[in-house]
């Protein structure tokens, strides 16, 4: 029979394979023998052109110095320009400084902005040529003497204020009673003659009923300054307008409000007193009223009294950008609830009812253009009524939140 196991025939395998494939298996097996069964290759398979690697290393050299040498050359011109940009923009301001805030004549503010432009202009030629570069430290120890100068301007209350800023309001709360000291009720005829007036008034906080948002447009439609209201229930509205203390005879100036010019100030008033102001200023008046939870509100009503007494107490600067009407407004509601982010409409102000529509705070159910128009309560400002009929008066037609 035949076997069913396959038969290598010698004659195809041969005896010299036959014989050596147990030998390859055991050098396999055993690695002390690899290398002496390795692989030989040409010396040309890793043989190294010597020459040509030292062409490759000096061209690389060459290149990575050429290299070093163009960052260098780009550093060196950003360098510049930032020294430059820096010397300008601090010239700038230390002239700016020189003029709102020394107290002396116009001739000698002229003299002292002269002389810092002279150093200065030294300055600058020295960076350009990069030589002489003791008058780049000149300039820096002027400016740093000019820094602490301005650091040591302390605020306070005792100018000869404006008749409009002359009182702070301040106030004491015992339970739900608000005593509030200084509460501005003007007649104005114009903005030069008026009637003067500073009240003690008494509010009951268990009967405030409303908080509504004024906006007075003075500059375009960007910038407006607020005024935050609260209503109680006999129909009085106690207003609170934070504002730039000047003196008597001076102007407003943004510009001046960064360079510690003017006191901040907070006025309490009748409602009547500030809009017909307002009006008589030809500023355009635009009311807001607010959803915001009664409790909520007599926390912010609070925290004004509490900010107002400390102000009475440490003055400080009103700054166009940091300190301002709004700011200070934002800074009082952080203070009673987390719930208000940051949003870029917060300090161009004009913008803040599209804010507020959008975070439901004011009435959502009519589209947001025609509750910008109903908003609008210039026309109907009379300075000629009386304190309740004034307040119902203006709030006629304008929808408050449901």
């Amino acid at each position: 029979m035949l076997s069913s196991r396959p038969r290598y025939s010698r004659k195809i395998c041969g005896d010299t394979a036959a014989s050596t494939i147990p030998k390859r298996i055991a050098v396999l097996a055993d690695p002390s023998k690899h290398v002496r069964h390795s692989i030989r290759l040409p010396k040309s398979y890793y043989s190294v052109d010597t020459e040509n690697l030292n062409d490759i290393s000096s061209f690389d050299l060459a290149d990575v110095s050429e290299c070093v040498k163009l960052i260098r050359r780009v550093l060196g011109i950003f360098g510049t320009g930032a020294l430059i940009s820096c010397l300008f923009l601090s010239a700038v301001w230390a002239n700016l400084a020189i003029a709102y805030q020394l107290p002396q004549s116009t001739g000698v503010r002229i003299g002292k902005c002269l002389a810092l432009n002279s150093i200065a202009f030294a300055a600058l030629v020295a960076i350009l040529r990069r030589r002489h570069w003791r008058a780049v430290f000149i300039y820096a120890v002027a400016y740093a003497i000019l820094l602490a100068w301005s650091a040591s301007i302390r605020a306070t209350n005792d100018k000869n204020w404006a008749a409009e800023v002359a009182h702070g309001v301040t106030g004491v709360i015992d339970g739900d009673q608000l005593s509030v000291r200084d509460v501005r009720n003007f007649s104005w005829r114009t903005e030069a003659d008026y009637t003067e007036h500073w009240e003690q008034r008494i509010y009951d906080l268990s009967k405030l009923r409303s908080f509504d948002l004024f906006l007075v447009y003075w500059m375009g439609p960007a910038i407006a300054h607020t005024i935050m209201s609260f209503g109680f229930e006999d129909g009085r509205y106690l207003d609170f307008s934070i504002e730039l203390r000047r003196t008597q005879n001076d102007q407003y100036s943004a510009i001046a409000g960064f360079f510690k010019t003017h006191e901040l100030v907070y006025i309490g008033a009748d409602e009547r007193d500030l809009m017909t102001l307002r009006k008589i200023r030809n500023e355009q008046i635009h009311l807001y009223r607010l959803g915001t939870p009664m409790e909520r509100a007599r926390a912010l009503l609070v925290e004004y009294i509490k900010q107002a007494n400390d102000l009475a107490a440490h003055p400080r600067f009103y700054n166009t950008i940091t300190t301002n009407c709004t700011t200070a407004i934002f800074d009082m509601m952080r203070a009673v609830t987390s719930s208000i982010p940051f949003d870029w409409r917060t300090i161009l102000t004009g913008y803040l009812p599209g804010y507020l529509y959008e975070h439901g705070a004011v009435a959502t159910r009519i589209p947001f253009e025609e509750l910008r128009q109903r908003a609008d309560v210039t026309g109907r400002v009379d300075g000629n009524l009386s304190e309740v009929a004034f307040s119902s008066r203006i709030r006629e037609g304008v929808p408050a939140p449901r």
